[in-house]
C-alpha cells in the first residue's frame, strides 16, 4: 500500500484544450519544488489529461511524482553544470538542452523560479505562450512575458497559484501529489539536523538538548541530514545524519509522528505528505516559505534560529505528540 494524494475530480475550465502539452520550469531547491507540486497538482487536477513536462535540477527530481503529477522531467540544471556555472561548456550543454525542448510543442510553460536561468529555459522551449512570476532580475525580465503573482507578499504556494491561473483557474488542493512511498508507520520523532544556508541551521548542541528531552519524555528520535549536516551522537538516538538518500529520506519522513527542523526541504516533504511539522525560522519569512499545510507549527526566535531554546521546540511539538511535557522536564 503507498501513501499518496489523489486528485480530486473536477471541471476542466471552458474553452482548454483537455490534452494541452505544459512545461512548468522549477529548478531547485527542494523545499521550493514542494510549494510548486502544490500548485501544479491543482493543474493537473483540473486537467487530468495534459502531458506535463517539469524541468528540474538532477539533485530535486525524487521529490517529483513522475507516476500521477508529471509525465516527463527533464534535468534542465545538474550538479556538474552548478560547479562549474561559468564554464563556456556548461552554457553551450545548457543551452542545447533548452532548446531541445522546441521538439516537444508546448502549448503553455511557465517560469516559477524568475532567475536568468529559468528564464532562458522558458524562452527556449518554444512554449506557444509563455508566462513567468515577476522578478527583480533585469535580463530574466526581459525574456518571457512576466506576471506579478504577489511573490514576496503572499506564501509561495499561493504565489505559484496565481502564476499558473494566468491561464486558468486551479484551485489549490488539500494536499499536493508526492512520489508515493511504501506505507510504513515508525511512530518516530524525526529531527533534521541541516538547512540549505548556514544562517538558517541550529547547532549540534541544541539538537542534542531537544533529542535528549524527547528520549526522557518517552519518544524514539531518529536524526536525519545530508552528508555535511551535524550528527546527533545523543545516546537512544537514532543518528541516520548522511546515510540516506533522498528517496530513502522521503519514505522515513513520510512515515514519521512529527518532522522537527530548521527551515528546510524534508519539512515541507513532511508536511505534504500530512505528517506534522515543527519548523524553527531565523531572517526567512515563514509567511512565505513555511511548510505549506494544516498541521505546521512555526517558531521564530528572531534573525538567529539558534535562539530558540529546546523547551519551546518540545513545547510546539507536543500538541502533536498526544501531551503537555512537565515542566521539571524542560530545561532551556
Amino acid at each position: 500500500m503507498a501513501l499518496d494524494a489523489r486528485p480530486v475530480e473536477e471541471c476542466p475550465p471552458e474553452g482548454v484544450d483537455l490534452k494541452p502539452k505544459i512545461l512548468v520550469v522549477r529548478f531547485s531547491a527542494m523545499g521550493d519544488c514542494v510549494m510548486a507540486a502544490w500548485a501544479l497538482t491543482g493543474l493537473r487536477n483540473v486537467l487530468p489529461q495534459a502531458h506535463i513536462t517539469w524541468a528540474a535540477m538532477d539533485r530535486f527530481a525524487p521529490v517529483i511524482d513522475r507516476s500521477r503529477l508529471v509525465d516527463d522531467v527533464v534535468f534542465a540544471d545538474t550538479a556538474a553544470w552548478k560547479r562549474r556555472r561559468a564554464a563556456p561548456t556548461t552554457w553551450l550543454a545548457q543551452f542545447r538542452t533548452f532548446a531541445g525542448l522546441r521538439k516537444e510543442g508546448f502549448d503553455v510553460g511557465f517560469d516559477l523560479q524568475g532567475q536568468v536561468k529559468t528564464a532562458l529555459c522558458l524562452r527556449l522551449s518554444g512554449a506557444k505562450r509563455r508566462i513567468a512570476t515577476q522578478t527583480a532580475d533585469g535580463m530574466a525580465r526581459r525574456l518571457n512575458p512576466a506576471f506579478d503573482c504577489l511573490s514576496g507578499s503572499v506564501h509561495e504556494v499561493e504565489a505559484a497559484h496565481r502564476l499558473l491561473s494566468q491561464w486558468h483557474e486551479c484551485p489549490i488542493p488539500a494536499k499536493p501529489l508526492m512520489p508515493p512511498v511504501h506505507e510504513m508507520p515508525n511512530g518516530q520523532v524525526v529531527i533534521q539536523t541541516g538547512s540549505g544556508h548556514p544562517h538558517k541551521k541550529l547547532s549540534q548542541g541544541r539538537w542534542h538538548q531537544v533529542a535528549k528531552e524527547l528520549l526522557t519524555l518517552g519518544f524514539p528520535v531518529t536524526a536525519i541530514g545530508g552528508p555535511g549536516d551535524d550528527p546527533v551522537y545523543t545516546e537512544g538516538v537514532t543518528n541516520l545524519v548522511g546515510q540516506l538518500s533522498l528517496e530513502k529520506s522521503l519514505n522515513l519522513v513520510a512515515n514519521c509522528r512529527i518532522h522537527i527542523s530548521a527551515d528546510t526541504g524534508t519539512a515541507h516533504a513532511a508536511s505534504a505528505y500530512g505528517v506534522p511539522v515543527v519548523t524553527v525560522f531565523g531572517r526567512t519569512d515563514p509567511n512565505r516559505y513555511r511548510p505549506f499545510g494544516p498541521q505546521t507549527t512555526v517558531i521564530r526566535p528572531g534573525p538567529d534560529p539558534d535562539a530558540v531554546t529546546a523547551g519551546e521546540i518540545i513545547r510546539a511539538a507536543m500538541p502533536y505528540l498526544g501531551g503537555r511535557p512537565s515542566a521539571s522536564l524542560l530545561v532551556d
